[in-house]
């Protein structure tokens, strides 16, 4: 019966093999024994996902695109030029990636904030939630200038209006965040409170459709500007549409649709502010020198003008006679130069100066003021293009940042070679000047014969010239800076007006999804974490992943109507669930025992897990059989046997007397054998006395020549062995034994258990282990779809053996999983020639 035995091995174990089927099975039976909880949890989440849509405050996408135009077409010409060289195509990341850090900074963000006055919010106080509103907040509250910025912590208002009584309480929080002081005040708008945060004031807005209830207030949190410029630059993204063109694209994100339009409008408001401030920095600082320069000139020519009339007047002169052409034309000739020469030089030597005082300050140079010396020239514009560009760095980045250091140590080099050619410059036009006025004095000494007067006027008259002919330039030179100034353009352009995309969050759908999904993932989480921590068995799959041994059969918990005497439940002529139940047991093991193996142990790890009651009514069912059988009490620690026969109280028979005597013979043994009274063909050999030393005893070698007579005289010989997980008794008897029937009982077995078990088995201590399952409660569901009346239902009767009887207690119960009535009918008598039951 080898293959049968191994046939039965195999279907026992076919449940485990699958294991992709088993968790699809899992899931699924999961969910059919515990739909109720699992849609009660989907409907509660989804009512919560409702919930939070509803009163979660919706944030909305705004975009814009800006155009920012660029300054230097020849830079960027070049950057082009060089980066095709490069590349192979044009981009524009030069200047361009700087704007868009400037577009995101916080100091634009900040102005924005005070423009728009987004540091007060406003919150109407509704049922359940507050309601945020803006530009239709019924009061108006600002804080002073002064103290806004210095605020550490918000202070928080609450405005009611009772008539035409206006009502205030609030809060001015420290710096710690937690403490506080309060303030109230009471009248008519406006108003002024004075607090320890500073003087808050309160007006009514007018333009507001703002309709109070009573009961309700409006709630008011005053922030520092520079806090909300930061969150509020983090929430807005500035990215560039593409890499060929200067266009930034800007999106934000508001509670408030409108507020967000308005913020993105007043962000190109203010970076053009800011732009054309760096812009017009060079033209301010040229104004302010020009200004200097035509005070002291003007003051220069009055001193002039005075002493030519005073000498005039001391001399009694009212004209002069021209000398000779020829020297006239000498002298006008070398004195024009003289003059425009000394006109340079005074142009000089005042850059110098204004150089001079400002060194260190990295302001812009005043530049277009009539020089000609092309090195000082360049100098100076190239110095004020780096310090625009570390003016416009230093708005997104500190004095230390490498970039600023950089521009910093340029700036410094070029002042000193500024300061250097500047020198030079002034010392070559003195000696080119001294050259000149020796040429002059050559032709003036020709006019030595002239009147002394002619010559005192002809060099007062030089001087005013030279002075006259500054102060008309340097007029024209204000002029054409002030029409620079005033034509200034903006450097950004809004292309698109702000548009509302929609709402991003929270997304209604995908709310709904994660919350659906949510009410089935928690109780499967929940069922699936419990059944982790589960420690004890609680059925057929649970005992078939432990143990790689067969699983000959679930036996189920029976009520008390079904036990005829004692706790036997098999009975004669009867086809309800218990009697199929142990119709397949013991089928199972008639094919797992080979041939004259007649011997079956039963242990179990534990005590209370039925092993005594299985043993018993598997007694009953082979007696039922026609078999002599013969139900053997080893389990002589805790002998049960006769309470459950109730049979007479009789010390002085049992196996253990055999056990000590020396010779035996087979009129010994009969003499301590009684029937059951259950049945003819059953007979009960009890354990007897208890002796004091149970371990000793069965391993005498008497335990082998008692069943070398009982293998002769019974057809069948069970054996009740105390638990194999508590004494080493069930070891010793294995011996004489031919199968070992290991029996578990449901809830109450630990899984660690069959670690023990297995290990004696594969050691050959347990002698053709298989597997029992005892107590499985059929009306409980959580032993699976395929029990309970699901499976045993459907003949009628059989399904009142599944309710559980708590009176009776734990150890009673049978039943069985896959080899029921069901499947031993429809497998074995439906194909006569077919052997193998299909467990």
């Amino acid at each position: 019966m080898t293959d049968e035995s191994n046939q039965v091995t195999k279907n026992v174990q076919q449940d485990g093999v699958d294991s992709s089927f088993l968790n699809l099975q899992f899931f699924i039976k999961t969910f059919l024994l515990n739909w109720q909880w699992i849609l009660l949890s989907v409907f509660i989440c989804l009512a919560i996902a409702v919930l939070y849509i509803r009163y979660t405050p919706a944030v909305y996408q705004i975009t814009a695109k800006i155009l920012v135009k660029e300054d230097d077409n020849k830079m960027r010409t070049t950057n082009k030029i060089q980066a095709a060289a490069n590349l192979g195509f044009v981009t524009n990341s030069d200047g361009f990636d700087n704007e868009l850090e400037v577009l995101r900074s916080v100091s634009v963000a900040e102005g924005v904030v005070r423009d728009l006055k987004l540091y007060v919010n406003y919150e109407a106080e509704g049922r359940i939630t507050d309601r945020a509103i803006y530009k239709d907040n019924p009061v108006i509250v600002d804080l002073d200038p002064i103290h806004l910025d210095t605020l550490n912590k918000k202070i928080y208002l609450e405005v009611t209006k009772n008539d035409y009584i206006y009502n205030v309480e609030g809060k001015y929080f420290k710096a710690d965040g937690k403490t506080y002081d309060e303030f109230r005040a009471s009248g008519k708008l406006p108003m002024s409170i004075l607090t320890k945060g500073g003087v808050i004031s309160i007006t009514q807005n007018k333009a507001t459709k703002y309709r109070w209830i009573d009961g309700r207030s409006v709630k008011v949190n005053i922030y520092n500007p520079a806090r909300v410029a930061e969150a509020y630059a983090k929430n807005m993204d500035v990215s560039a549409l593409s890499k060929t063109t200067t266009i930034a694209n800007l999106v934000h994100n508001d509670i408030i649709p409108e507020r967000g339009i308005d913020y993105l409008n007043q962000v190109a408001v203010v970076y053009n502010r800011l732009a054309n401030i760096d812009k017009n920095e060079i033209a301010v600082r040229t104004e302010e020198f020009i200004n200097q320069r035509l005070e002291k000139i003007k003051s220069e020519l009055g001193n002039t003008d005075g002493a030519i009339e005073s000498y005039k007047r001391n001399n009694n002169m009212a004209d002069l006679q021209t000398t000779a052409s020829q020297v006239v034309l000498n002298t006008d000739a070398t004195e024009k130069e003289i003059t425009e020469m000394g006109k340079q030089l005074l142009l000089m030597e005042s850059v110098k100066e204004y150089v001079d005082v400002n060194s260190g300050r990295y302001q812009a140079l005043p530049s277009n003021v009539g020089l000609t010396d092309p090195a000082a020239t360049a100098l100076i514009a190239q110095y004020n293009t780096i310090v625009l560009e570390r003016n416009r760095l230093l708005g997104s980045a500190s004095e230390l940042s490498p970039t600023v250091m950089t521009l910093t140590a340029q700036l410094d080099d070029l002042m000193s070679s500024l300061r250097q050619a500047l020198s030079q410059s002034i010392k070559d036009m003195r000696i080119q000047r001294d050259v000149l006025q020796r040429s002059y004095n050559k032709y003036s000494s020709q006019l030595s014969r002239s009147p002394e007067q002619e010559r005192f006027l002809t060099d007062i008259g030089r001087q005013q010239e030279v002075t006259s002919s500054l102060y008309i330039m340097l007029l024209q030179k204000r002029e054409e800076n002030s029409i620079s100034l005033a034509a200034t353009a903006d450097k950004g352009k809004l292309i698109d007006k702000p548009l509302f995309v929609g709402k991003v969050k929270p997304r209604g759908s995908i709310v709904m999804l994660i919350a659906f999904f949510l009410g089935f993932a928690i109780p499967f989480g929940i069922l699936i974490l419990r059944e982790k921590l589960r420690f004890r068995i609680e059925g057929h799959e649970d005992v078939a992943k432990l143990t790689k041994r067969p699983i000959i059969a679930d036996v189920a918990v029976a009520n008390e109507s079904a036990k005829t005497k004692g706790e036997i439940v098999v009975r004669e002529n009867k086809n309800d669930q218990m009697e199929e139940i142990f119709r397949g047991l013991r089928t199972n093991l008639q094919f797992l025992m080979k041939e004259k193996q007649n011997v079956i142990m039963f242990t179990s790890t534990v005590s209370g897990e039925g092993k005594t009651f299985v043993a018993a009514n598997l007694a009953v069912s082979f007696a039922l059989l026609g078999k002599k059988v013969l139900l053997v009490g080893l389990d002589i620690r805790r002998p049960r046997l006769a309470a459950l026969f109730e049979l007479d109280s009789d010390e002085d028979l049992g196996i253990s007397t055999l056990l000590t005597r020396e010779e035996l013979s087979l009129q010994d043994i009969k003499s301590q054998i009684v029937p059951s009274g259950v049945n003819k063909n059953l007979d009960i050999l009890k354990a007897g006395p208890i002796p004091p030393n149970p371990a000793e005893l069965v391993s005498r070698q008497s335990l082998d020549t008692i069943f070398g007579y009982l293998r002769e005289e019974y057809d069948y010989v069970i054996v009740d062995t105390a638990p194999v997980g508590l004494v080493s008794d069930t070891l010793q008897i294995g011996r004489v034994t031919d199968i070992t029937v290991a029996v578990c009982r449901a809830d109450y077995t630990e899984k660690s258990a069959f670690v023990e078990l297995d290990g004696m088995a594969d050691n050959g201590k347990l002698p053709n282990m298989c597997v029992v399952i005892n107590g499985i409660d059929m009306s409980k569901r959580k032993y699976g779809y395929a029990y309970g009346y699901g499976r045993y239902g459907k003949y009628g009767r059989y399904g009142k053996y599944g309710r559980y009887n708590s009176h009776y207690g734990p150890s009673a119960g049978y039943g069985y999983h896959s080899y029921g009535y069901s499947s031993y009918r429809n497998s074995h008598y439906s194909n006569p020639n077919d052997d193998t039951i299909k467990l």
